[in-house]
């Protein structure tokens, strides 16, 4: 190892730390957050690639501990480090920052709260919120790891604890220090090791269709609350058949035909939304919602999905329908 670069003596080095963690690692494009393996999707898959003899093997099935495993990976080139949520029984709270000239949904606009950590205090306040293992990420936000309780199982979210936070779990993973992107480098804070998820969080993200709140119980606080999905308009059947079904749609999509089904979907609504007769919000939460399945999963972000999302409501909406939507070709 001492004749190696000493960036990859480093990259190993923060490897072979994480798996004794009991962290299942993998590698990940040099300057990139898109794993390296496999180099094809499922649908592609020919089972040339000795780990797919018996099947398709995604990253995380890839993801290991192995010491011998890990040093062949990263001794050929400075791959960064990704961390398998699921298998590593780990929970990753993801904030973010808005965009300049961003404003959030309520409540968040009416206190003029502008990161996912203000949220998150938010939510927090009154709650038991522990000292965890933190990263600062390139985009100014943070990644809070958390372990998961024994016997809780917990998937991917966006935003449903809230605007500009979403977390990672089983099909979901994130990219640890001292990986580096074109836009800057991922860096631990200096904080404790991961405690153990708290149980009001563990309610939040268990919860079927109950959107996260602020702790406060305060009667103004309250009036502004995000509002459960059911923005439609009139009680149309076939408006909430057609939410039913392009929801659907991309909670199946595969890989490599994701962002068009999202699009798709998104265009479909978006007419319903032209014609008043769904508000535009409840799509964009129930899309997102559908999507969270596939964040974190080949690269796919929250953030790619809100984009894909208002664009297809964009065009969606200049061509109102007042029956049933047709699909985007």
């Amino acid at each position: 190892m001492n004749t190696l670069d000493p960036r990859l003596v480093q990259l190993i080095q923060a490897a072979l730390a994480y798996a004794a963690r009991g962290w299942h690692v993998f590698p990940t494009v040099p300057g990139s957050k898109v794993p390296a393996c496999p180099a094809h999707t499922a649908n592609r898959c020919n089972k040339s690639d000795p780990y797919c003899r018996n099947g398709h093997t995604s990253w995380e099935q890839r993801a290991t501990r192995d010491p011998g495993r890990i040093r062949r990976a990263w001794s050929t080139r400075p791959y960064g480090i990704g961390i398998a949520c699921g298998p590593s029984r780990l929970a990753v709270i993801d904030t973010d920052r808005a965009k300049p000239g961003v404003t959030g949904p309520e409540p968040w606009a009416t206190h003029k709260i502008r990161s996912g950590d203000a949220v998150l205090a938010e939510l927090a306040r009154g709650r038991d919120l522990p000292p965890t293992w933190t990263v600062a990420t390139p985009s100014g936000g943070f990644h809070r790891y958390y372990r998961i309780p024994a016997g809780v199982e917990l998937g991917n979210t966006a935003g449903r604890l809230g605007w500009l936070i979403d977390t990672r779990g089983r099909g979901g993973y994130v990219v640890a220090p001292p990986t580096r992107l074109l836009t800057g480098r991922y860096t631990r804070l200096d904080s404790p090791n991961p405690a153990l998820l708290p149980d009001w969080l563990v309610e939040l993200l268990t919860r079927p269709d109950r959107s996260a709140q602020p702790a406060t119980s305060s009667p103004q606080a309250a009036a502004h609350r995000p509002q459960a999905p059911d923005g439609v308009r009139r009680p149309a059947g076939y408006v909430r058949a057609a939410l039913a079904a392009e929801t659907a749609q991309v909670r199946d999509a595969q890989p490599g035909g994701r962002n068009h089904a999202l699009f798709c979907a998104a265009v479909a609504l978006g007419q319903l939304v032209g014609a008043d007769l769904v508000d535009e919000q409840t799509v964009r939460d129930l899309l997102l919602a559908a999507c969270t399945g596939h964040i974190g999963v080949d690269g796919f972000t929250a953030a790619e999905a809100s984009t894909t999302i208002s664009s297809g409501l964009t065009r969606g909406k200049t061509q109102p329908r007042t029956r049933k939507p047709r699909r985007v070709a």
